[in-house]
């Protein structure tokens, strides 16, 4: 009875011991169990976040406390490639020899005489006594450049010799250096741009897409270990992207080449050459009167003789590297002259002031408001068509009197004149036009035929295009597309329609019209055997017109395209000041290098002549029509 007793009581104590953990204990734990995980998780994130963060910061506090070297590893910047793949711009790898005199005379100076043999026999730039000298003055220094620019022939060789004596070569390191290079030198130097040595930019794609081009720095820290081995850790660097330009090297080389003869042969004070796919808005080529060399942009022999050179101020010489540096076909503006006649009749033929059918009388002269306003022949009656062939001042102006001056003013605004055309390349202007209430009959008289107003050429190019394409306003430009360094496209150019200026029915009438412009008017010398040929020519004095012309300050011009019943290509040439005492307010000059230019170009880009090649069957007159500046000159009181 008693044993059941205590049986029974040991039972009840075992059972209140097991009450003792109520389910609200249980709770408590549970939740004490959950505060304390989730403590730990996020010790956990916040030890992920912070190596990820600030994982180099701590690493090298560590390394602080040993014997370390510390180093940024550049980024290579990225590549400037032609719409084919030639290489505008690329990195030259070098290197800078490092020294490290506090390990060199490490251990009584028993690493020394093998390291000075190494690198002298290496290196022939330095030689024993300066790598001796060195090591006796900075003893203690961790980071000296002993070398610059070094070539990895040499870099290797030293590797080897340091390979095969380990344990006695130490305390030489190398830093990889990036040095820009323009494998094509001065090819397309207003569209590429430069790196300066501070690797700051300068002008151009090397400019405009910097932010791309640049990559991000990496890091490189180490120490040495009891033996004195560099134990490094790296965190390697972004490299920059890689610019696929809409240029095309052969296009561009033609161009050039065909500027450079015309001034051996005539000579100017500029040249501005542009081509360019109407169709989307890409630049095959844009080069002016002289590039310079992008692998030494700041060489200013050949520009100014040495005399001058001599003579010249600091101020004087960056006055004149940016005279260099700046792109003729964007950052320079002038009177368009009669190129811009094909603006006007596209403007009257879109409002219906005009049609194929119109006709006009040219007698020569007009006076308006007390100024004589001359053409360049007494053309008596013109069609619409034959205003453009012969390039009559009286049909423009007659037209542009029915336009109006708001509705004149309307379409200088909607073809892009007064604005930046947008095109991807700094310093571009946005030339000058005479504000609505200012056009007066005069103003607005000269205005038909492009005078009294300042374009850029990309603007005159960009417009031009729009007319003969069908009426789409494409934004210039001359990069196609950037590729990361991973190989994934970050950016394509969209070919953006910014504007529609004309009806295709427009657009037919402007292709024909140019296209006998070319064959029989006053652009002749323009054409090339086997292709149809369209455009306009365009001439127009610089400065204050006077009774009298004391100079022969022309700009002479042509505009056109190929082939001129299905554009493909448009070139724009425009020469300031032709240095010839006959041809000088002639477009024959701008016609001619035109015709050059063309039959070099055409078949690389896949514009073939056509079935049993085209003869015009017109003979190139040495005095053909040819339109001269209007003078305007104050009628004699």
């Amino acid at each position: 009875m008693a044993a059941r007793t205590e049986g029974r009581t040991a039972a009840d104590r075992n059972h209140k011991k097991k009450k003792i953990f109520t389910r609200k204990m249980q709770a408590k734990f549970m939740l004490v169990f959950c505060v304390v995980f989730v403590l730990f998780m996020v010790l956990v994130f916040r030890i992920i976040y912070l190596k990820q963060r600030h994982g180099v910061d701590y690493t090298n506090a560590v390394l602080s406390h040993q014997s370390y070297v510390n180093t940024n590893i550049p980024y290579e910047r990225g590549r400037i490639m032609d719409r084919n793949g030639a290489v505008l711009a690329k990195n030259v790898v070098t290197y800078n020899v490092i020294l490290d005199p506090s390990v060199v005379n490490a251990n009584n100076g028993m690493y020394v005489d093998p390291t000075v043999e190494a690198i002298t026999k290496a290196f022939d730039d330095v030689s024993a006594s300066e790598v001796r000298d060195i090591l006796k003055k900075n003893p203690k220094s961790a980071y000296i450049v002993l070398i610059q620019g070094c070539s990895y022939d040499k870099v290797r060789e030293f590797k080897r010799l340091q390979e095969e004596n380990h344990k006695l070569v130490k305390g030489v390191w190398f830093e990889t250096i990036f040095t820009r290079e323009y494998p094509y030198g001065s090819l397309a130097s207003h569209i590429v741009g430069f790196v300066n040595s501070d690797h700051s930019t300068g002008a151009g794609i090397e400019y405009q897409y910097d932010k791309y081009l640049t990559g991000k720095s990496g890091r490189e820290s180490g120490y040495y270990d009891a033996e004195l081995n560099l134990i490094k850790k790296t965190w390697p660097a972004e490299d920059g992207a890689t610019i696929y330009s809409t240029i095309d090297v052969a296009v561009q080389t033609a161009v050039e080449k065909n500027i450079k003869q015309f001034n051996e042969e005539m000579g100017c004070k500029n040249i501005g050459v542009i081509v360019m796919n109407p169709n989307n808005g890409e630049i095959y080529a844009m080069a002016s009167n002289e590039g310079y060399d992008l692998n030494n942009p700041r060489e200013l022999t050949g520009f100014v003789s040495a005399e001058e050179l001599a003579a010249m101020s600091e101020e004087e010489k960056l006055t004149k590297l940016n005279e260099m540096w700046k792109n003729f076909c964007i950052s320079y503006t002038f009177e368009p002259g009669s190129t811009f006649k094909c603006i006007t009749v596209a403007a009257a033929l879109e409002e219906g002031i005009a049609t194929p059918e119109s006709t006009y009388y040219c007698g020569g002269v007009a006076e308006l408001d007390n100024y004589k306003i001359h053409c360049n022949a007494r053309h008596e009656k013109l069609t619409l068509e034959q205003s453009l062939m012969r390039s009559c001042n009286m049909a423009m102006m007659d037209i542009s009197d029915k336009i109006g001056r708001t509705t004149f003013r309307t379409y200088q605004d909607r073809f892009g004149f007064g604005f930046k055309t947008g095109i991807d390349l700094p310093g571009e202007e946005k030339g000058i036009v005479v504000d609505k209430l200012n056009l007066n009959q005069v103003e607005l008289a000269t205005s038909s035929f492009g005078q009294g107003f300042n374009v850029t050429m990309i603007q005159m190019a960009a417009a031009y295009s729009s007319i003969i394409n069908g009426g789409y306003y494409y934004t210039p430009h001359v990069v196609k597309k950037i590729v990361n360094a991973s190989g994934a496209t970050v950016y394509e150019a969209k070919n953006t329609i910014s504007a529609r200026t004309v009806s295709k029915t427009t657009t037919e009438f402007m292709r024909k019209a140019t296209y006998e412009t070319v064959r029989a008017g006053t652009a002749t010398p323009a054409q090339v055997k086997g292709y149809l040929v369209g455009g306009k020519t365009g001439t127009a004095q610089q400065g204050v017109r006077q009774e009298i012309v004391t100079d022969n300050k022309y700009v002479v011009s042509f505009i056109g395209s190929v082939p001129a019943d299905n554009p493909q290509v448009v070139i724009y040439v425009v020469i300031d000041e032709v240095n010839s005492d006959t041809l000088y307010n002639s477009s024959r000059p701008a016609t001619m290098l035109t015709s050059s230019i063309l039959k070099e170009i055409l078949p690389h880009l896949g514009l073939y002549p056509s079935e049993g090649e085209i003869d015009y069957g017109i003979n190139i007159i040495e005095n053909a029509e040819d339109e001269h500046s209007a003078e305007i000159e104050k009628k004699a009181e």
